[in-house]
């Protein structure tokens, strides 16, 4: 309604941004288009769900009595109905009604998979003419649907509900082949024999697909990693044993169901488990976390247990913001649809991410635990120092790997192994940074505050890759821009820098250092 006093300037301006090339378009330009485009695919659902006002049929009375005026009452219908199945053809509407099993259109069987298919203006106004002219009854699909959307216009809930259950059991039996899982026929593989437990307990594949959206579960992972973190930060000053004990198996348990939500999306995409950015979230906490369950292991010191809960929190958080409009199973970009790439380059790379950020976590614990505790001693700083080490090594090795294997997809699809593209860039900048800590460590340049220091800026560059890329809108991999992540992504970057510097202050200002410095009485013999 507000739009549409300036129609008239909104598609001329729409008109201007249409003729330029995509580099020269203004960020005015840019959020016209995409209005447009919104517009747009509402009025084309709106057009797709109105039914038709058709001229009325004559009654068989008027046939017999006055056959011309019949007649003409006839050929005004037809006229208007092809007239309307033509308006909608042409807006390509969404296409919600299943044709019946032995249907025809047209007398002609259904030959495509669109034809399988009608927009429910067009369904409403052809069961019309079946209904008036040849006494036929309403298609049971089409005649649910009516139900169900008189019975949301007049706010009853019960025929709602009623009808809904009618229309999913009626397409479970006899809707069309779209519906059927693409695994329902071959029971000997392990995606058909999750099929068949599916099927059996959800009724369908796309059930289950909603019994999944419907509870949520990394949103559900939340809460125990934000516990556990609390449990491990209360193990430092009461019951250290038993809540850090705790904290590991609270952390095991939120894992696990953490691993099942994603062999889930895996099972309903059909796909490696990085498809899309939301998904690359969900898949970086998961594997930062194993990582920290690990360290926890090894250690026993607790810093384990906070860096895989504190990871899994903030993965689950930024998955749960990158989410949108609820839809995180989205179309794969052209360039994406390849399962072998997916599963190779996509995966090594984004746990490069996650181990590039669990180091740099490492890092921030070591500095800000070192600056503001007395508990951190030389043997605990020690001992950070060395996981900072090793889970450098491991983010090297994947980020480098990922990066090689990303060279050779883009060989394969684009014709060129490198091409400066700014995710390429940021790509290569975190086997740089990597390199550069290993390296300066190696070579002495730093000791273990300069190596958690340095940590610190893996996590600048990774989030850089990961999120600032994108919102160049620029290159080949421009497919992930999204809205409100810069000035996330800067409050972020500003508090490692933050970090960082504290992390160069002289160690006389270091509570923990101070500590270990404090002399001992003598004691007299």
């Amino acid at each position: 309604e507000e739009i549409r006093g300036g129609v008239m300037e909104f598609e001329k301006q729409v008109d201007v941004a249409r003729k330029l090339d995509v580099g020269e378009l203004s960020t005015f330009q840019r959020k016209l288009l995409e209005l447009d485009q919104r517009i747009r695919s509402y009025t084309r659902i709106g057009a797709a769900f109105q039914p038709p006002s058709l001229p009325p049929l004559p009654t068989a009375e008027e046939f017999e009595k006055d056959r011309a005026t019949a007649t003409r009452k006839i050929t005004a219908f037809r006229e208007a109905y092809f007239g309307f199945m033509q308006s909608i053809d042409s807006i390509q509407p969404p296409l919600a009604v299943p044709h019946e099993k032995g249907s025809t259109i047209g007398g002609e069987a259904a030959e495509t998979d669109d034809d399988q298919w009608q927009a429910y203006a067009t369904a409403w106004a052809t069961a019309l003419i079946n209904v008036r002219m040849l006494g036929e009854e309403p298609p049971p699909s089409l005649d649910h649907l009516n139900k169900i959307i008189v019975a949301y216009g007049t706010d009853d809930t019960d025929t709602f509900n009623d009808q809904v259950q009618r229309y999913k059991r009626h397409l479970h039996r006899d809707g069309p082949p779209q519906l059927k899982s693409k695994y329902a026929n071959d029971r000997l593989t392990l995606a058909g024999l999750m099929t068949g437990f599916v099927e059996k307990r959800f009724g369908t594949f796309y059930g289950f697909e909603a019994y999944f959206n419907h509870v949520s579960p990394f949103f559900f992972c939340w809460w125990p990693y934000l516990f556990a973190f609390v449990l491990t930060a209360a193990s430092w000053l009461v019951w250290p044993r038993t809540l850090s004990r705790a904290a590991f198996w609270l952390i095991v348990f939120t894992l696990v169901i953490h691993t099942l939500a994603l062999g889930a999306r895996i099972y309903i995409s059909g796909r490696p488990p990085v498809t899309n950015l939301y998904s690359s979230a969900v898949f970086i906490g998961w594997g930062a976390v194993i990582f920290g369950l690990v360290l926890e292991y090894l250690y026993r010191n607790g810093v384990g247990n906070i860096v895989a809960a504190t990871i899994g929190f903030a993965t689950m958080v930024i998955a749960h913001n990158l989410a949108g409009d609820g839809d995180t199973f989205t179309v794969l970009q052209a360039v994406l649809d390849t399962q072998f790439w997916l599963a190779t380059h996509v995966v090594c790379i984004t746990l490069g991410y996650a181990t590039t950020f669990l180091a740099g976590l490492i890092g921030v614990a070591y500095i800000v635990g070192g600056m503001f505790t007395r508990g951190l001693n030389a043997m605990a700083r020690k001992d950070l120092a060395r996981m900072i080490y090793g889970v450098v090594c491991f983010a090297i090795f994947f980020s480098f790997v990922g990066t090689v294997l990303g060279g050779l997809w883009a060989d394969d699809s684009w014709g060129r192994f490198w091409g400066w593209d700014p995710k390429e860039n940021g790509a290569l900048l975190i086997v740089l940074w990597n390199a550069l800590v290993l390296h300066a460590r190696w070579g002495g340049i730093v000791k273990e505050r300069g190596l958690a220091v340095l940590a610190l800026g893996g996590n600048v560059v990774t989030a850089w890759s990961w999120f600032g890329v994108n919102e160049l809108g620029v290159g080949l991999h421009s497919y992930g821009f999204t809205e409100g992540v810069l000035p996330a992504l800067a409050l972020f970057v500003g508090s490692q820098l933050v970090v960082a510097a504290l992390g160069c202050l002289p160690l006389s200002l270091w509570l923990s250092y101070r500590a270990d410095q404090k002399p001992t009485k003598a004691i007299a013999g």
